[in-house]
Parts: C-alpha cells; sequence; structure tokens
C-alpha cells in the first residue's frame, strides 16, 4: 500500500506542477484566440515572404535592365572614343604630312635662295670688276688727257686766262664723266 501512494503522490505531484498547470489553463481559457494568432502569424509571414520574394524579383529584374542600361551605354562611349581615337589618328597623320610637306618645301626653298645668292654673287663681283675695269680705263684716258694737256700747256706758251678756260673745261669734264 505504501507503493501506492507513492505512486498517487507521484501522480499528483505531476499533476500539480505549476508550469504545467499554467499552460493547461492558459490552453482552456486562450486556447481558440492562441490558435488564431498563431495562424494570422502563419498568414501574415506567409503574405510577408510572398512580398519578399515578389520584391526580390522586381529588384533582380530593374538590377537586370540597370545592367543592361550600363553596358549598351558602355559600349555607346566606347564607340565614340574610338570614332574620337580614329578623328584624332587621321589628324596627327594629315598633320604630319603637312609638316612633312613643310620641311621639303623649305628645304627647296633653301636651296633656290641659296642658288640665287650664288648667282647674285657672281653678278656682283662681275659687275664690280667690270666697273673697277671701266672706272681704271677712264681713269687712264683721263691721265692721257691730262698728260697731253699739260705737255701742251708746257710746250705752247699761252697765258693764264687760256690756262684757266682749260682747267675749267677739264673739270666740267670731268664732272660728267662722273655723272
Amino acid at each position: 500500500m505504501a507503493n501506492k501512494k507513492d505512486g498517487n503522490e507521484k501522480i499528483q505531484n505531476k499533476a500539480i506542477d505549476p508550469v504545467e498547470e499554467l499552460n493547461q489553463l492558459r490552453s482552456i481559457v486562450f486556447g481558440a484566440a492562441e490558435k488564431n494568432i498563431y495562424e494570422q502569424i502563419a498568414a501574415l509571414t506567409h503574405k510577408m515572404e510572398a512580398s519578399i520574394s515578389e520584391l526580390n524579383t522586381k529588384l533582380t529584374k530593374r538590377f537586370d535592365s540597370l545592367q543592361q542600361d550600363i553596358e549598351q551605354q558602355f559600349a555607346e562611349m566606347d564607340k565614340r572614343l574610338s570614332f574620337i581615337d580614329k578623328n584624332h589618328d587621321d589628324n596627327e597623320v594629315n598633320l604630319q604630312k603637312h609638316i612633312d610637306n613643310l620641311a621639303s618645301e623649305h628645304e627647296m626653298f633653301a636651296a633656290a635662295t641659296q642658288k640665287d645668292f650664288t648667282e647674285l654673287n657672281q653678278s656682283l663681283d662681275s659687275e664690280s670688276a667690270s666697273l673697277t675695269n671701266n672706272f681704271n680705263e677712264q681713269l687712264e684716258q683721263l691721265k692721257a688727257h691730262l698728260d697731253e694737256v699739260s705737255n701742251e700747256l708746257s710746250s705752247s706758251k699761252t697765258d693764264r686766262k687760256t690756262l684757266a678756260r682749260l682747267l675749267a673745261t677739264m673739270a666740267t669734264n670731268l664732272e660728267a664723266d662722273q655723272l
């Protein structure tokens, strides 16, 4: 009998456990409301997961669209840069050709100018020699004429007036020869 009492006491102690008793009481009083709340929470959780999934899908589509737009913009920018780069290269080639042409023209002009200077120097030298020879010839003629007039004056006894006229005539002739 003692065993029965001990077994009953254990059952009663087990049945009397306050936490279990409180849970049972709560289930009785709030059971339907609690079940309803859990169902609402589950429904809200399901709705929220569906909304998050839909939002995730929309964001993925928007990111994909944005990625395509960015790639398209980069492709267009790359085309523009290639076009500008080609134009720059073409301009550089044209400028180099122009510089080469100018250098060639400069060399031809320098050679022609040097030739012209050489010809001009030769012409000036020959003209100078010709003028020097002409001047020397006229000087020699003048000296000869002067010697002739001087000899004539020495040989003839002319008066001073005639001598003055003769010298004036010679001076006039010299001036006329210089002009």
